[in-house]
């Protein structure tokens, strides 16, 4: 691997020199174990079955693998080779659509702009996180009950329900959903309309201004945050 090379590559996608390191670092270590375990190859001789023996292999060490693979895809898309790219983008993926389902719903503490205020009159009603949101404000004469109820004004309740709806997208965190809210895609609806270098392009737009976000969006997330929300039924009545 020529590490200096990769690296001109990533800083020319604006990666963060701590982002750029690790990329380095994941992928030499996937290289080290095709010399050691796969009969001396390089990442250049790389097949198929090699990148999914080593996440097996990392996965019985108990490593999480999404980072490793995310490190890949990168080297891959630097070196033009379209077949392993793809390959360990579409196992990344997967491994994130599997987590998802393991995960406890994203609270509200937990996404960034929600006033401490809003938190603490919700939770007193028994609403903690984003699923319970979804539950009471799926329609406007819910929003106005939820409103009434909790004392929260209903401008904000229906930020907060906005906000709910988006993270049903794979891989939409606290800080995401605040940076698709704040670039004004904040429904899965409009989300679903954008192609992904307009949504991608949108969203740096908004992290220049608000920097939200350490690394701006790629564009393969935004192709798969767009798949994700045109495979999505609408749950929210605007």
């Amino acid at each position: 691997m020529n590490e200096e090379e990769f690296r001109t590559f990533l800083k020319a996608q604006r990666r963060s020199q701590g982002t750029i390191e690790q990329c380095v670092r994941l992928t030499g270590e996937f290289g080290a174990y095709l010399g050691e375990h796969r009969a001396g190859k390089g990442l250049d001789d790389a097949h198929p079955e090699d990148l999914e023996a080593f996440v097996s292999w990392k996965k019985k060490q108990r490593k999480s693998v999404n980072s490793y693979l995310w490190a890949i895809h990168r080297y891959y898309e630097y070196t033009s080779n379209e077949l392993m790219r793809r390959l360990a983008t579409d196992m990344r993926q997967q491994q994130i659509a599997k987590g998802r389902g393991k995960r406890r719903s994203l609270r509200l503490k937990d996404i960034p702009g929600v006033a401490a205020e809003q938190i603490e009159k919700l939770a007193a009603i028994g609403i903690a996180d984003v699923e319970g949101v979804l539950e009471a404000g799926r329609t406007k004469e819910e929003r106005e009950e939820l409103s009434t109820r909790s004392g929260v004004p209903l401008d904000e309740i229906l930020e907060l329900v906005k906000l709910a709806d988006l993270t049903r997208i794979v891989d939409i965190k606290g800080v995401r959903v605040r940076l698709l809210y704040e670039a004004g895609v904040d429904t899965v609806e409009k989300v679903s309309t954008y192609d992904p270098e307009g949504l991608r392009e949108k969203l740096i737009e908004a992290n220049e201004d608000r920097q939200i976000l350490k690394r701006d969006p790629t564009l393969v997330e935004t192709k798969y945050w767009i798949t994700q929300a045109k495979a999505l039924q609408q749950v929210v009545e605007y």
